[in-house]
């Protein structure tokens, strides 16, 4: 019977329009194609032909972005984090150490022979209305085909995933923190009393820029990639995902994304966000804007005021992933810990020690650090 409650299907058997565009887009081109630094073998899972996960699949690839690549989160990106976030110089000095020590030991357990599952391959997953039901039956089915994989659940958090959390510990899952996420809820009271969100309306207000329709991006695609790549790619890591111009053209006309912006009169584009509502969830894994204009333009507060009208308009809740810590909580941004949920007891004892240390170190060193220095 498990066999034919949990199954992998082709992008045309999937009746969720949002999920079987994105299996048509890998199914279409491989992942290099659209993302330069992820390569990764992409499917579509069933659960009781009622829930549909996109998965990932992986070996090694330790130059693959964070979004499916453990080693990259926890040594390659993490070290990056530590050199812009940290500044006592012993305890960055450090943790580098430690994170470079461990380096060959994680890769010569194969911490990247894994399988993500609901990975969009974006910096934040969005959950379907699934709440572990059948999580036996997917365990078995993934681990008798990949009996050397470990699984993994990225994008967790408590105010969202509590019950689905709760029912990966009790089906022997191991959960580490990975990040703090900012939450915001339209009817909360504390958003709308923060004197920022007013300054910031008035800063739109008085913009010269002229916003930019979700029908008419279609003009600036090109630009959208320019921006996101200034922003996340140059500014901040080289290991978030790097779309590519053919990522964002397809994203456009298949409606991956709700992008909006703002352009100047010359028809540049200044600042654009793309995102992505699934269950009553808003995230907005495209942000960008021209770097190169003065701060007090406040073409980053255009983009993220954007994504706040339209949480007022759908009523829905936001996650409006991490970094730039203070100005999300001054805006009522609420910090939450993210965490993977992982699942290792079918892998060799070396692997799953490997696994439970690794843990240990997220939890007990990485949890205090999370919340100290709001990364």
């Amino acid at each position: 019977m498990d066999k034919f409650m949990i199954k992998w299907l082709l992008s045309t058997q999937i009746p969720n329009p949002q999920i079987r565009a994105w299996g048509e887009l890998f199914e279409q081109h491989p992942s290099q194609q659209l993302i330069e630094n992820v390569r990764t073998d992409f499917r579509l899972l069933s659960i009781n032909d009622r829930w549909f996960l996109p998965v990932t699949i992986n070996d090694t690839e330790f130059d693959n972005s964070y979004v499916c690549s453990p080693y990259t989160a926890c040594v390659t990106y993490s070290i990056e984090e530590l050199d812009r976030n940290i500044r006592n110089p012993f305890l960055n000095r450090s943790l580098n150490l430690l994170l470079k020590g461990t380096s060959n030991w994680l890769i010569s357990n194969e911490i990247n022979r894994t399988i993500h599952v609901n990975n969009f391959l974006l910096s934040t997953n969005p959950y379907p209305d699934w709440h572990g039901i059948y999580l036996p039956q997917i365990v078995r089915f993934l681990t008798e085909q990949f009996p050397q994989h470990t699984l993994i659940f990225r994008s967790l958090n408590q105010v969202q995933h509590s019950l689905l959390l709760h029912e990966f510990e009790r089906y022997g899952f191991r959960t580490g923190a990975s990040r703090q996420v900012y939450y915001f809820h339209p009817n909360a009271q504390t958003w709308s009393n923060h004197n920022n969100i007013g300054n910031d309306r008035r800063l739109v207000q008085k913009s010269e820029l002229t916003y930019v329709s979700p029908a008419e991006m279609g003009n600036y695609v090109s630009q959208i990639r320019d921006l996101y790549n200034q922003l996340y790619i140059q500014k901040y890591s080289q290991h978030n995902p790097r779309f590519t111009g053919l990522f964002f053209e397809k994203a456009f006309s298949n409606q991956l994304f709700r992008f909006e912006g703002y352009r100047n009169d010359e028809g540049l584009l200044k600042s654009v966000i793309g995102l992505l509502e699934l269950n009553g969830t808003i995230t907005s894994p495209i942000v960008g804007y021209d770097t190169s204009e003065s701060p007090k333009k406040g073409l980053y507060i255009q983009a993220i005021d954007l994504i706040f009208r339209r949480m007022h308009q759908t009523n829905q809740v936001l996650n409006l992933s991490s970094g730039a810590a203070s100005f999300k909580r001054l805006r009522g941004g609420q910090g939450h810990l993210e965490y993977s949920a992982i699942y290792f007891n079918h892998l060799p004892p070396a692997r799953q020690q490997m696994w439970k240390t690794l843990l240990f170190l997220l939890n007990k060193i990485g949890i205090p650090l999370l919340e100290k220095y709001e990364l």
